[in-house]
């Protein structure tokens, strides 16, 4: 195993952000900072890829509060935000910004108080009491065979070898241990954080390309969904360096970013080869029912209240993630334009609202929930 020592980023961009007193950036492209109140325990951060934008969304209102402009704070108009992470009192949030080559820690006031410098980083997860862990993007086609693990207070950290192509998902749990997985090959790496230990798990079957994975509160239970397989694979992690697979289910190509329900009843597996919501009985191994509304367009990320009455999820709609030939016919009419956060009834499985926000929405986070 290979460890390779990164520092945290402490300038910015030629006509970024501007320099306070205090050392933190003020963020123009956000709302007055003076203006602005302590963020409340409903803020939904989603990203609006392809405008280099995050929606800040009020859940309980179901409104936008403000928008941060990351052109407007001297980042690329191709940052592309792409995963969110927030802490668990809401005080700081994480972006990853694929085109930035840029992780940024944010305050509840919308300033960037810290940067990390990688390679297309892609999701992220928070673990243990301050650490950060940071994967690679799904679009970069051959990146470094590491992830990040960041302090999350300075925004330094190592850059850890998981061995095999293209980590992508990413998942930690109260054991001490990371997981993460490949884009190009049926492997899983566990990571004991203590040691930085590294340990892999071969799958057989199809290429499943795996996207995310989530785990339930207790962590002895992970459920991953393929890209290419189009399945979820429910892993027993009861010894925490060797997760066994127990199970798989069938939910359609495409199925992105699954999440345990706040009961952990089920888990949701937003599909995009069908522009579906399909919720799973992982104790039964079953499909229990699938949401289908013509707001949903490649759903990507759900993320639900914390009641767990509403889900929020983020969609896509661009035509340009349909051009494996095995997908044509699954685009729908008007694909391509504004994409929405559609919110969904979590009890009927009803779309209530769509809301529009820009183009290609992709992750979102609200304040971890222990």
């Amino acid at each position: 195993m290979r460890i390779v020592t990164r520092l945290a980023i402490g300038f910015a961009f030629a006509l970024g952000p501007i320099w306070s007193p205090g050392g933190s950036f003020w963020s123009p492209g956000s709302s007055d900072p003076g203006a602005l109140s302590a963020q409340q325990p409903d803020l939904l951060y989603v990203c609006v890829q392809d405008d280099a934008k995050v929606a800040i969304v009020d859940m309980a209102a179901r409104a936008v509060v403000r928008t941060i402009d990351f052109q407007a704070l001297g980042f690329p108009a191709t940052a592309k935000p792409h995963y969110v992470a927030v802490e668990p009192d809401g005080a700081h949030w994480y972006l990853s910004l694929i085109g930035a080559n840029r992780v940024v820690k944010i305050d509840r006031q919308d300033k960037i108080v810290g940067q990390y410098e990688m390679e297309t980083p892609g999701m992220l997860a928070l673990a243990g009491t301050n650490q950060l862990i940071v994967s690679r993007s799904m679009s970069a086609v051959n990146p470094p065979k590491r992830i990040a693990i960041l302090d999350r207070t300075s925004m330094k950290g190592d850059e850890v070898e998981v061995l095999f192509a293209r980590p992508h998902p990413v998942a930690a749990t109260k054991a001490g241990y990371v997981y993460t997985g490949s884009l190009g090959v049926n492997q899983i790496a566990s990571v004991e954080l203590a040691s930085q230990r590294v340990g892999i798990t071969n799958l057989e079957g199809p290429t499943h390309s795996l996207v995310q994975f989530t785990t339930s509160r207790d962590g002895k239970t992970m459920v991953a969904s393929g890209d290419v397989s189009g399945k979820v694979l429910v892993f027993d992690l009861s010894t925490p360096a060797t997760p066994k697979l127990t199970r798989t289910i069938d939910v359609g190509k495409m199925a992105f970013d699954p999440v345990f329900t706040p009961d952990e009843r089920a888990v949701w597996v937003p599909v995009k080869s069908t522009n579906e919501i399909v919720i799973v009985d992982i104790a039964k191994g079953t499909v229990t029912s699938r949401i289908a509304d013509t707001n949903l367009k490649q759903p990507q990320q759900v993320v639900f209240s914390a009641d767990g009455a509403t889900a929020f999820v983020t969609n896509n709609n661009k035509m340009d993630h349909m051009a494996d030939p095995a997908m044509a016919g699954h685009a729908m009419p008007g694909m391509d334009g504004t994409a929405s956060l559609v919110v969904i009834n979590a009890k009927t499985g009803k779309v209530e609202k769509a809301i529009p926000l820009g183009k290609n929405l992709t992750g979102m986070g609200t304040r971890a929930r222990k």
